[in-house]
């Protein structure tokens, strides 16, 4: 036909559809090519990245080799050629509950394609003898010794329903063998040696990952031995260091295989993308280039600059003490940790030359990495981070939690943090960004997500120009669909759910309408007095994609607004009070201290955009360290006094204190309604065992149903929730309901969680303080520094003694043994059987067992230990803990 041909693009030019590379030599043919021609005149520059095989004769010595084979036919056979490995690395046992991360040339999460294969190969020294062995894996796996299959498990079912029967519980019957977690499959086999001592065994396991209709999970896949009446243990090839597989040896392994996947992550993620930093400090110079440092006022030189600021601009406040080094310790801890520092932490920050001692800290806890535990919390909020682990709903999103978390962790420039965000690459339901980009049930995601942007990046508050243009702000429909069209990186016609019902409104009303259903919009930036549409050449790297041009013009360092916009965020997240106080939404607001404003912006750009240097530079200042004053005291909205505002903990700070307090972990269930793991991502999220309170979820038990309750999780959701906490995070938000209830208290006196707190069990961190030789005075002070941060008053002490000095002496019980935490809150319930009657009493069982707590320790006395709880409760229900100082 008389048509266009085109060549390395299609849609007009779309940058998701053309080819971005160039073109050797184009031949035309007038009919179709033979595929072995193609075939034979295909070549390929891209480097190959499967990995050279390494035979068994030359496996590293000591270690367990692992590798994922890709590429694996998506079917229940092990038929199939195996092909070379993709990734590889080496571990002391055969033992995992989770693999490393992949991550693309930009440092982002992305997906596995599923199904693929694990293959640990390892040579192992037994001795002759009789032998058993255990095989544990939740999908296919088999083990091979010595060329001779031994041992394997099935493959994996799909489920779609919710009627099956509730599988019998597997004990292994000894206490040296965990029990089998639900969900898994096991094969128990007797091997007998007879070989020569000397010779090593060639020790292969393969396992299959994911598959068709399931998540990608690996789960809990484990080799296990024991010698004829030896206790079992991972196979290890140094067998004198294996670890024991007893309950608590398992859950201890456990723990240290997570911390260790963590750090592994950190390695390969920031080694995975060189061109893509090298692309970010070639931008931070450019920005340096066009962004000057202001010159300091000339005040007090001995000042710190922002003092320097506040002083020139004749701030009040300056009266005002400085707080004292214990005050200032527990404030600086919560605001880079979001918890209250430890006995150890304390003794540290106490030792620490006085000269010196709070700009060491300030360096140690910006250093901190649970600086991303307590910045991921903030931005669920304000960027709507709203994944549902239950068949989704309106405006549910991906789980991208995980990809805020892993930023901070790296303390990613923020201009790069936005830009990632806004090109909403790597995995949906995997932690990347992608996730963002979600917005289920939703007839114009990306409206929704140009609502987000706006409010969190520029202080434009765009919400009420979703369906008509804004009656109390200057911004017109067409301006929020214009982001969203570059968001979608082509023109969008405005929908019909996105409009007015009822036709248009009457002529004297606020609220105009300048578009109608079927407008078409194009992929324009709105806002020019922000940021101009020029850009260097050097910021965008792909000039005809309309999402990155956004991200570029946000991000410019010509555009003023987003650097400030920051700084507020994280001047009123640390003082109470910002310049602009209304920090999503700069509508008719004329900063406080515009010139410090605008000096902390320019010091976060000509830092590489790093939050952390202004965050130094805000610690250090008089204005931080001076006594908090009560939020009345900043009713002047022209001159606020140079000082913070007594603020509430977040929900997230007083949970996780309270299990700094008590030095216990969260042991809740996973977060899942499918912990056998036969239900896609797409239906069903896997968000794993949370430690901090970041990661908890709404937990999607709508439906009112026993067998679908989670007893653990909702103990802490519930305290959560007390304070504040959105479960459901359907519209971005930055300040949360502050109403203070009688909820609040109740929760704190007597929620399951906080029952965990204060019963001294044998896991308690306290416990083993309480059965030390130290006098009650001193016993006084450290419960005083431990929950409070602070030492205990002459008049605080006396009291504590008196009320502990009976039975005292003869608090500790000869001969009590330590009793192991309570056991792992894993259930036989799932989505696949929640229907059965059996398991609606398993999981009421389960909630009773949440309910009564952990045990108390039988090493002291009970009167005497009742005694000191009501001691640690006193404390952790007086007003001072749930406050910052």
């Amino acid at each position: 036909d008389n048509d266009e041909v085109w060549i390395g693009s299609s849609l007009g030019g779309n940058t998701a559809t053309t080819l971005p590379g160039r073109i050797d030599e184009v031949a035309i043919y007038r009919k179709t090519v033979a595929p072995e021609r193609m075939a034979a005149r295909f070549q390929s520059t891209r480097p190959d990245p499967r990995l050279v095989e390494i035979p068994d004769s030359k496996l590293p010595a000591g270690e367990v080799l692992v590798e994922l084979l890709e590429g694996v036919p998506a079917k229940t056979s092990w038929d199939f050629p195996r092909t070379r490995p993709v990734e590889r690395w080496t571990q002391r046992s055969a033992g995992w509950v989770g693999l490393p991360r992949r991550y693309s040339t930009d440092g982002l999460i992305i997906d596995r394609p599923a199904p693929f294969l694990l293959r640990a190969r390892t040579r192992v020294h037994l001795a002759p003898g009789k032998y058993q062995f255990v095989l544990r894996a939740r999908n296919a796996a088999r083990l091979s010794i010595d060329g001779r299959l031994v041992a394997s498990t099935g493959f994996l079912s799909r489920n779609a329903s919710g009627h099956e029967a509730v599988p019998a519980k597997v004990k292994s019957g000894r206490s040296d063998l965990v029990d089998l977690s639900p969900g898994h499959n096991q094969a128990l086999v007797d091997i007998h040696f007879k070989s020569d001592a000397s010779k090593d065994h060639l020790v292969l396991l393969e396992s299959f990952v994911g598959g068709a209709g399931v998540r990608t999970e690996l789960g809990e896949l484990l080799v296990g031995f024991a010698r004829q009446g030896q206790p079992f243990r991972l196979l290890s090839p140094d067998t004198t260091r294996s670890t024991g597989l007893s309950e608590t040896e398992w859950d201890r392994y456990v723990v240290a295989f997570e911390k260790h996947l963590a750090v592994h992550n950190d390695q390969r993620r920031r080694s995975s993308d060189p061109l893509e930093q090298e692309y970010w400090q070639r931008r931070h110079r450019l920005a340096r280039e066009m962004v000057q440092p202001l010159p300091l006022p000339g005040t007090d030189a001995s000042l710190a600059a922002v003092d320097r600021w506040l002083k020139a601009a004749g701030a009040t406040g300056s009266d005002e003490p400085i707080a004292d080094d214990h005050t200032f310790f527990r404030r600086l801890v919560l605001d880079t940790t979001g918890v209250v520092p430890t006995l150890t932490e304390i003794d540290w920050f106490s030792r620490r030359p006085a000269a010196s001692r709070r700009q060491d800290a300030i360096s140690r806890f910006l250093a901190d990495p649970r600086w991303a535990d307590h910045w991921t919390g903030y931005w669920q909020d304000v960027l709507a981070e709203n994944p549902g682990i239950l068949k989704p709903k309106l405006n549910n999103t991906g789980p991208f939690r995980f990809w805020i978390h892993e930023s901070f962790r790296d303390n990613k420039p923020i201009d790069r943090f936005v830009t990632e965000l806004v090109l909403m690459k790597g995995s949906r339901y995997g932690g990347g960004p992608a996730g963002f980009a979600m917005a289920t049930q939703n007839d114009a995601p990306m409206a929704a997500k140009a609502h987000v942007l706006g409010t969190a990046f520029l202080g434009i508050q765009l919400k009420c120009a979703r369906c008509h243009d804004a009656p109390y702000h200057p911004f017109r429909q067409e301006q929020l669909f214009n982001l969203a069209a570059m968001l979608n990186r082509r023109p969008l016609k405005l929908p019909k759910s996105s409009t007015l019902p009822g036709g248009p409104p009457s002529a004297d009303s606020l609220v105009k309408v300048t578009l109608k259903p079927g407008d078409s919009i194009e992929p324009t930036w709105p806002f020019i007095e922000l940021a101009r549409g020029d850009l260097p050449r050097e910021i965008q790297k792909d000039r005809g994609d309309a999402r990155e041009r956004l991200a570029t013009l946000v991000t410019s360092p010509a555009n003023h607004r987003f650097p400030r916009a920051v700084v507020n965020r994280l001047w009123k997240r640390y003082l109470g009070w910002g310049f602009v106080d209304s920090v999503d939404d700069w509508h008719d607001q004329k900063p406080v201290y515009p010139l410090l404003l605008d000096y902390l912006g320019r010091e976060l750009v000509r830092s590489g955009y790093d939050l952390k240097h202004v965050a130094r530079m805000i610690f250090s200042s008089r204005a931080y360290q001076r006594r908090s004053r009560p939020a009345s005291s900043q009713a002047d909205a022209v001159r606020r006094p140079a000082a913070p505002i007594r603020r509430r903990l977040t929900a997230e700070q007083i949970v996780d204190s309270l299990f700094v307090v008590s030095g216990k972990s969260m042991r809740t269930e996973y977060l899942t309604l499918d912990p056998e793991g036969r239900r896609g991502s797409n239906t069903f999220l896997n968000l794993g065992v949370p430690r901090r309170s970041w990661e908890f979820v709404a937990l999607s038990n709508e439906r009112d149903r026993p067998a679908l309750a989670l007893p653990a999780a909702q103990s802490v959701v519930d305290v959560l929730l007390a304070f504040g906490w959105r479960a459901s995070r359907p519209h971005p938000t930055t300040l949360r309901d502050g109403t203070t209830t009688v909820l609040q208290p109740l929760a704190l006196a007597n929620s399951s969680a906080s029952h965990r707190t204060v019963v001294l069990s044998d896991d308690h961190i306290l416990t083993d303080l309480l059965l030390t030789d130290v006098s009650l005075p001193e016993l006084a002070n450290r419960l005083y520094l431990h929950i409070l941060s602070r030492p205990a008053t002459p008049e605080e002490s006396d009291e504590i003694v008196g009320f502990l000095t009976p039975g005292y002496s003869r608090r500790r019980v000869a001969g009590a043994k330590r009793h192991p935490p309570t056991s792992r809150r894993l259930t036989r319930v799932s989505w696949s059987n929640h229907l059965h009657p059996e398991a609606t009493r398993l999981k009421l069982a389960l909630e009773n067992r949440v309910r009564a707590g952990d045990p108390p320790t039988e090493r002291l006395s009970a009167d005497w230990r009742e005694r000191a709880e009501d001691v640690i409760w006193a404390l952790v229900n007086s007003p001072e803990f749930v406050f910052s100082p």
